[in-house]
């Protein structure tokens, strides 16, 4: 029986052509296990935009700590999710788009509200919906009458929808339409959620800089000759990725090692060329979720959807097909289990990255716990995890260690049981 098995693992990538001339925009994660706090934002290096983003940001988070953060129960944990939607039109208008939840025990229903920044960097100032489109306020009228007629007040309808409040609507546009969101209660029920409204643009006031998008693609085969004799671990990247993730990918490569990243599917579109060179370089990618929700407590469609919408905005721009998945906070039920059908890839070393935040400490604690065969919980988005593994990985090279992907290594203990047949 041979002690040595030397295979060939295949990881193919297609490559897609960049969609803008724009540098990649590097998106600020905030992630808390208690209460559930996910928070996802962009930093676009312009001051004035970032000033107004972060100031919201923060200010929604605090409020929520100082309301909800404390009001745990058997119930269910506090929960905060901030998802957000950042394009940037003509390489010159810049809209950002926030989606906030807000759920805890103390709550009837779960709160829900969007936030809109639109802004001109050309001219450094931000827009309203006026500067942008000339708008019929009896046709939004009618419009969302025939679409939302079973939610709709009248009274909130004809005093949102003036002239003189024009400016206060929220809003985002493209190329071809301006599209107007209402929160809960602005001009519905409380049995509606958020409306959205999309309106071809009519008489369009800007000049809108058309962009050529390059749908080129290229095979990159990576080939790894891999041994089931010597002692495997696979380490694995939660919530990224990040403006560190390519370093990562980089230091990794120094060590012939690889690794698993659980991403979140709203930055796949905004960090795409940082994928392409992680799927490049030999790594995987997993799902994490779409906008880090607690997934035990979504209906079975929303839950769907947080997989279905990571694994296809994937597939989509890297034609990358997904298998493995990660739940949010590490946490699964039996009934979450059951709906899921892909693997569920949890860790059995957690190196408390996100709670250290020291290189040295967080070095310390993954060498000290690290066995053959173990997975190894970190995340892309500190940059002291990145600085940890340069303590880490020569340490582990130098114990003869073997730096995997979480597929690599289920390969490896397959084959190993089938050598002791």
């Amino acid at each position: 029986m041979k002690k040595k098995f030397l295979f060939l693992f295949l990881i193919t990538c297609l490559f897609v052509g960049c969609h803008s001339k724009m540098k990649e925009p590097y998106i600020e994660g905030i992630i808390e296990n208690s209460p559930r706090i996910g928070i996802h934002y962009p930093v676009t290096n312009i001051k004035e935009l970032d000033e107004k983003t972060k100031e919201y940001i923060l200010n929604i988070k605090k409020k929520f700590t100082h309301e909800f953060a404390n009001h745990f129960s058997l119930k269910g944990i506090p929960e905060l999710n901030i998802d957000y939607e950042y394009t940037v039109i003509g390489n010159r208008y810049y809209n950002i788009l926030f989606a906030v939840f807000i759920d805890s025990p103390t709550l009837a229903h779960p709160i829900n509200e969007i936030k809109t920044f639109v802004y001109d960097s050309v001219e450094k100032k931000f827009l309203t919906v006026e500067d942008i489109s000339s708008l019929n306020i009896g046709k939004i009228k009618e419009e969302l009458l025939t679409n939302y007629k079973d939610c709709i007040l009248l009274t909130e309808l004809n005093n949102t929808i003036t002239k003189e409040n024009l400016q206060n609507i929220k809003f985002t546009f493209t190329n071809d339409f301006v599209t107007l969101y209402f929160n809960p209660y602005e001009i519905t029920s409380g049995n509606c959620n958020i409306i959205k409204l999309k309106i071809p643009h009519s008489n369009l006031k800007i000049e809108i800089e058309k962009e050529e998008i390059n749908h080129t693609f290229d095979y990159k085969p990576v080939y790894k000759n891999l041994s089931i004799t010597k002692p495997t671990i696979a380490l694995t990247f939660d919530d990224g990725p990040s403006k560190y993730t390519k370093q990562i990918v980089e230091l990794l490569n120094k060590y012939n090692a690889s690794a698993t990243f659980f991403i979140l599917g709203n930055k796949v579109k905004n960090y795409e060329e940082t994928l392409k060179y992680v799927l490049s370089n030999g790594n995987e990618l997993g799902n994490h979720s779409y906008n880090h929700k607690d997934l035990t407590k979504l209906s079975k469609e929303d839950l769907y959807n947080q997989i279905d919408m990571t694994n296809q905005v994937v597939k989509d721009t890297l034609n990358y097909d997904i298998k493995l998945l990660r739940p949010t906070y590490g946490s699964i039920t039996k009934n979450l289990q059951k709906k899921i059908e892909m693997d569920i890839i949890l860790w059995n070393v957690d190196t408390y990255d996100w709670k250290l935040r020291n290189a040295k400490k967080i070095a310390d604690k993954t060498l000290t716990d690290i066995k053959d065969g173990k997975v190894v919980l970190m995340h892309d988005i500190y940059e002291t995890t990145y600085e940890s593994l340069k303590i880490i990985l020569p340490e582990l090279e130098k114990q003869g260690y073997q730096i995997v992907t979480v597929s690599e290594l289920k390969e490896i203990e397959r084959l190993r049981n089938e050598s002791k047949e």
